[in-house]
């Protein structure tokens, strides 16, 4: 049991540095893209410029997912990635239908990815609201 929480703990550590550091560099870009005065886009840009930035945050929930699922495969818990991957994407948002199930003895890592999974989905949000006051707030409130 203490081998796995090692192993969901460093699967978490994974995951915070990997969403932490992708989601700098998308909250970057829309700061630079939004408070360039020779390339600021209108209103529709604004809103645009959103749909951007949730669309590369999914891409990264989506790659957090992924790296538990290769975990799960590569450690035999699942057969396959596809499996796999649909496994771990209904336990990081949550969805949890209940049917793909891990085997007995590591079915305690699907609740710590579901934990992991609200913390990064409520890291996102965090994001997307920073984004959004600036680019309908004061145009030069700073977003990390």
């Amino acid at each position: 049991m203490i081998r796995l929480i090692l192993a969901g703990l460093a699967l978490t550590a994974f995951t915070v540095v990997l969403h932490g550091v992708l989601t700098a560099v998308a909250a970057r870009w829309v700061r630079r893209r939004w408070l360039a005065p020779s390339d600021r886009p209108g209103s529709l840009g604004g809103e645009l410029l959103i749909a951007r930035l949730v669309s590369t945050l999914l891409l990264l929930h989506l790659a957090d997912a992924i790296v538990w699922a290769l975990f799960f495969v590569l450690a035999g818990a699942l057969p396959d990635i596809e499996l796999a991957a649909y496994f771990s994407l209904t336990s990081y948002t949550t969805v949890g239908y209940g049917d793909v199930l891990l085997p007995p003895r590591w079915r305690l890592l699907g609740p710590l990815e579901s934990a992991v999974g609200v913390l990064m989905l409520g890291w996102s949000t965090g994001i997307l609201v920073a984004a959004i006051a600036m680019i309908h707030g004061r145009p030069t409130e700073r977003i990390p």
